[in-house]
């Protein structure tokens, strides 16, 4: 409800030092290449704590954040990304990131590898089918990131060190009651006043522009009559009709399929397990030794300060990948309610209880046919497609023309008329553009007359499209003769628009002066419309802006005047103009919403927490030497920015 409490919130620093470890990319489950621990070649961008910053560091965790924003904002680019910040925000965060790793080294701080290897455990990317941490999972995700295992660790290490160190630092910080009163109470001020309205229709500016006056007006505002850049495209389609032979599984396939894939049919033996993991041999005992006597492994675990883990749907070679192939083996052996362990796994001490056994029946091939063809059916087609995409793809690397590419593969060509970026024509009222033509407007409007065709996808997996520029028609002034009624309407809207302000001005001079609204507006000897009563609280404001509700603006100037006084406030649609006055200003009362002062309360404390956390930034990089190189880091602004 306080912007300022969220842009506090929203610090990319504090935020940054607590989150630089390169994971995102396994949470995620998305891949972002060459990126690994500190260091790394190139310049020096910075030394902090003991340690350098490489130009390639910088520019791999700039990247990586650019990413992580696109992901969350796909129209996010460069541009922007620099225009709010991003960059000195994750180059702060990286420099003040290794002067805190330094400071803690120096003060005693230090990870061990099973904190390590308990955080490795709880993340998203390295679970295998089964739901739990998946050690082949973990080192696929890494060889496809290009990170080895010790260099990951370093990075995870570093990353909870910096918690150790900061957290207990902002955990605590707390707003005084004392302070946050008051703020709550201005949330609850009621302001009540009065709303004139002077509608442009009330003061219209009748008398026509002269001819002069029109020319003068479509010279100087020449480019409001321009007509924005026109193309002519052509496109060729192509998808599932072009590969359909070719999509069909033969019964061969489907039998070589089911044969591969036996192990999925067969009869299988499914549980239901759930699982305690204890850090010792002693705590794991305990645990056991209460589930057999017929204590809940839930309970057990509880009690003992750990959480039990359900497993369900597991066969043997799902849970003997999870954990062991010892544990597998005994789970599988036990009947139903029955408590295996403790066992010694790769992260601890296992206790597992067999909840549930249901078995699975195999299938055979005339039964799982039709699941199978639709299976292989939809693998060939993207097959295909992709097969096919790529070889119009080759033929225009390899110089084939537009017109050269859709003849040899039969595709059918259709040519646009005129249109605007938005796929409207310039010329042709009545043409209604196509529903493929839309995902192709882009790449249309990005390409030159000189480019290649590029392919496009029209509908993912299902149709693409070869495009190309065939004319471009530039911005284009429109004669004056087509647009003299645009130009007149926008004088006489512009001259209506300054009798209007110049009304409402002295409206205002008058209720500044002491006359009452409604005496001021008679004045004016034009039939205005009564003043409107308005009334609203700071609350009721921020309260409709979080809902995504529309406040208006003639309400909100209630808060920026003193009693007695007005204010002109522009329409927002252009067509009138209001005059707030502020009548009465009635002080918060915190009885009106129990609980108010304590949530602001909470509020400034996340504030202070922010704050407290980049004060002590500061301090340490005071305590350690920090040193910047500014040419070095510019020069990887211009390497990030494609310069």
């Amino acid at each position: 409800m306080i912007s300022f409490f969220r842009r506090a919130l929203s610090s990319w620093l504090v935020l940054g030092l607590l989150a630089l470890v390169l994971i995102a990319f396994i949470v995620t489950g998305v891949a972002t290449p060459d990126m690994g621990a500190p260091g790394g070649g190139g310049a020096t961008v910075a030394k902090a704590g003991g340690t350098k910053i490489s130009s390639t560091e910088l520019l791999r965790r700039i990247q990586n954040q650019y990413d992580n924003a696109r992901r969350e904002q796909p129209g996010l680019d460069q541009k922007a990304f620099l225009a709010a910040g991003g960059f000195e925000s994750v180059t702060e965060a990286l420099i003040g990131a290794r002067a805190l790793e330094g400071w803690g080294r120096d003060e005693g701080f230090a990870v061990s590898k099973r904190l390590i290897d308990a955080q490795i455990v709880t993340i998203p990317g390295f679970r295998g089918v089964t739901g739990q941490f998946d050690e082949a999972a973990m080192r696929d995700a890494l060889g496809r990131a290009g990170i080895s295992e010790k260099e990951f660790r370093a990075d995870i290490a570093s990353d909870l060190m910096r918690g150790q160190i900061v957290m207990p630092v902002v955990a605590d910080a707390v707003a005084p009651a004392r302070v946050a009163r008051p703020y709550a109470t201005v949330l609850l001020e009621q302001r009540t006043g009065l709303v004139g309205i002077i509608p442009f229709a009330a003061v219209a500016e009748v008398t026509p522009p002269t001819d002069a006056e029109i020319a003068a007006a479509y010279k100087t505002n020449i480019a409001a009559y321009t007509r924005l850049e026109a193309r002519v495209l052509r496109y060729a389609l192509f998808g599932a009709a072009q590969i359909a032979a070719e999509a069909t599984p033969t019964e061969e396939d489907i039998a070589a399929y089911y044969r591969e894939n036996a192990a999925a049919y067969a009869a299988k033996d499914s549980r239901t397990l759930s699982q305690v993991i204890t850090p010792n041999e002693a705590t794991a005992r305990g645990i056991a030794s209460a589930a057999k006597a017929g204590t809940p492994l839930a309970a057990a675990a509880t009690k003992a300060g750990l959480e039990a883990a359900t497993l369900t749907g597991q066969s043997r070679a799902d849970y003997a990948g999870a954990s062991s192939a010892q544990l597998a083996a005994q789970a599988f052996a036990a009947p139903e309610g029955g408590v295996v362990g403790p066992l010694k796994g790769a992260f601890g001490w296992y206790v597992v209880r067999v909840d549930a056994i249901e078995g699975v029946p195999a299938r055979t091939l005339d039964q799982v046919r039709p699941e199978i063809t639709a299976l292989l059916a939809k693998q060939k087609a993207e097959e295909g497609l992709a097969d096919y995409s790529g070889k119009i793809e080759d033929a225009i690397a390899d110089g084939a023309s537009f017109a050269e590419v859709a003849a040899n593969n039969k595709l059918a060509v259709v040519e646009t008329p005129a249109i605007l970026a938005d796929g409207q024509p310039i010329d042709q009222p009545g043409w209604t553009p196509p529903a493929e033509l839309a995902p192709l407007l882009k790449a249309g409007f990005d390409l030159s007359p000189e480019d290649r065709p590029v392919v496009e996808t029209v509908t993912k997996d299902q149709q693409y499209a070869l495009i190309t520029v065939a004319k471009v028609i530039p911005p284009t002034p429109l004669p004056l003769a087509q647009v003299r009624e645009a130009v007149v309407r926008d004088i006489i809207l512009k001259r209506t628009a300054a009798r209007a302000k110049a009304i409402g001005e002295k409206v205002v001079a008058a209720v500044n002066r002491g006359a009452p609204l409604a005496k001021a507006l008679a004045d004016t000897g034009i039939a205005l419309p009564p003043p409107q009563p308005a009334r609203a609280r700071q609350l009721d404001l921020a309260q409709a802006q979080q809902n995504g509700r529309e406040v208006p603006e003639p309400v909100r100037a209630l808060f920026d005047l003193k009693k007695g006084k007005a204010k002109l406030v522009p329409g927002p649609q252009g067509n009138v103009i209001f005059i707030s006055v502020l009548d009465t200003i009635v002080p918060g009362d915190l009885r009106q919403v129990p609980g108010l002062a304590d949530m602001t309360r909470r509020e400034l404390s996340q504030a202070y927490s922010s704050e407290l956390g980049q004060q002590f930034l500061r301090a340490v990089e005071q305590d350690v030497t920090v040193k910047r190189y500014p040419e070095a880091i510019a020069a990887v602004r211009r390497q990030f920015n494609g310069q």
